[in-house]
């Protein structure tokens, strides 16, 4: 597959991008989790802002909606809904830009928001819940190589292929990178780590039936590239 081509996978489910990021000693001081639908070229996101209200020693942690973006890959569009519903109206359209999102959302199927800089250093194996993965040390284009490094987890057993979260060496393997934890020198734990958990491998009939009407509204209300 070439760059900027879209694997159209043919399968449904959801999936959770999760982000963690962590104390000197390894414990999760925040989490994030962005709940994704894909069907066929079709994905949707829940977009979702954080709200963090301490009073005395007591924290409220909650994830107020923004919206729900429907991504169209085959047309490389988005439409936003306020809320994932098959009766919702479409409140704004534009052109999926090829690289970072401006607002909202991930991604996901840029080849240009995570590269690699360089070659990775392949690490052993390892077996977690009975999956193999094949881990590599690397350093992201955005980093400083002599500051920080990154490992990362790929499957090479087809699962995932369209949610990479990186794209080039990742296809080059034929795997999928679903796991990464960024590290700094001198730091034994990382500070951060990023991981995508596959959630269900079907859809309710309801959430298709969101899939067909937006599809459909999609259809109705084109974009003007």
């Amino acid at each position: 597959m070439l760059p900027g081509q879209v694997s159209i996978t043919g399968k449904y489910g959801v999936i959770h991008k999760i982000v963690h990021f962590y104390d000197e000693y390894g414990n999760p001081t925040f989490t994030d989790v962005l709940r994704i639908w894909y069907k066929d070229s079709a994905v949707i996101e829940e977009i979702h802002r954080i709200n963090t209200v301490t009073v005395g020693d007591s924290t409220t942690v909650t994830y107020p909606l923004i919206l729900c973006r429907y991504i169209h890959l085959r047309t490389k569009t988005y439409y936003d809904y306020k809320t994932f519903s098959d009766t919702a109206k479409i409140f704004n359209k534009a052109v999926l830009p090829d690289s970072q999102m401006r607002d909202y959302g991930w991604s996901f199927y840029s080849d240009k928001v995570l590269r690699i800089k360089g070659i990775p250093e392949s690490l052993s194996d390892t077996v977690i819940d009975n999956i193999t993965y094949k881990r590599v040390k690397f350093s992201f284009e955005r980093h400083d190589p002599k500051k920080h490094f990154v490992v990362g987890y790929l499957r090479c057993d087809g699962r995932g292929e369209l949610f990479s979260m990186e794209k080039q060496y990742s296809r080059e393997r034929n795997c999928t990178m679903v796991k990464f934890f960024d590290f700094e020198y001198g730091r034994e734990k990382p500070y951060a780590s990023q991981e995508i958990e596959f959630v269900s491998d079907t859809l309710t009939k309801e959430e298709v039936k969101i899939f067909d009407v937006w599809e459909q509204n999609a259809r109705q209300n084109p974009i003007n590239k």
